[in-house]
């Protein structure tokens, strides 16, 4: 498996790319608008990208998901609570998608967003443990994403702290944890 992080300087915003070396494939979470980037990794790596991931409806960047898709011929898949009017692929939390030897999981994290998922990320080669989490906008350096302000008042905090949290602490020890926003981000 290969896994890297490209970063918007400007905003802090992180996308993540991970590949099978098995298949060719790789999968893109996050991507901005500027899908440059995401096309020239893919052909620097030998990769043809089969999946591109959208962990929530963005409010803070433009979600270049769906040009990516279109150039390139990947599945586009979103959250299932996700209120889009565009065909893609829809899923929840427990989901697994398969590229190889490479799984990502499906972790829902209502808060920020009702929809908000993350992945969590197995290389099945190494081991049947999970091996790191793509937080997107849920879990920042040093914080969590404050509840996205046109939520009512029982879809927030509530389910923040109820839900999304203990999700979060309950994984393994060892999972390393990668953020959708860098430090010095806006």
């Amino acid at each position: 498996m290969w896994f890297e992080t490209l970063i918007r300087e400007e905003t802090g915003c992180a996308a993540y790319m991970l590949g099978c070396q098995q298949t060719g494939e790789c999968a893109v979470f996050d991507p901005l608008w500027d899908i440059q980037p995401y096309l020239d990794m893919a052909k620097k790596k030998g990769s043809k990208i089969r999946y591109v991931i959208d962990s929530h409806s963005h409010a803070d960047h433009i979600s270049g998901a769906t040009w990516l898709a279109v150039a390139t011929g990947a599945e586009l898949i979103l959250p299932e609570l996700a209120d889009i009017t565009y065909e893609a692929t829809r899923v929840k939390h427990g989901d697994m998608i398969r590229m190889g030897g490479v799984g990502m999981e499906i972790v829902h994290v209502p808060g920020h967003r009702p929809e908000q998922i993350n992945l969590l990320v197995y290389d099945f080669p190494r081991g049947d443990e999970p091996w790191f989490i793509l937080t997107a906008d849920f879990v920042m350096v040093g914080d969590v994403a404050r509840p996205d302000l046109a939520q009512a008042g029982d879809e927030g905090a509530p389910v923040l702290f109820d839900v999304s949290i203990p999700r979060f602490l309950n994984l393994p020890d060892h999972v390393e944890v990668y953020p959708g926003h860098l430090a010095g981000s806006t």
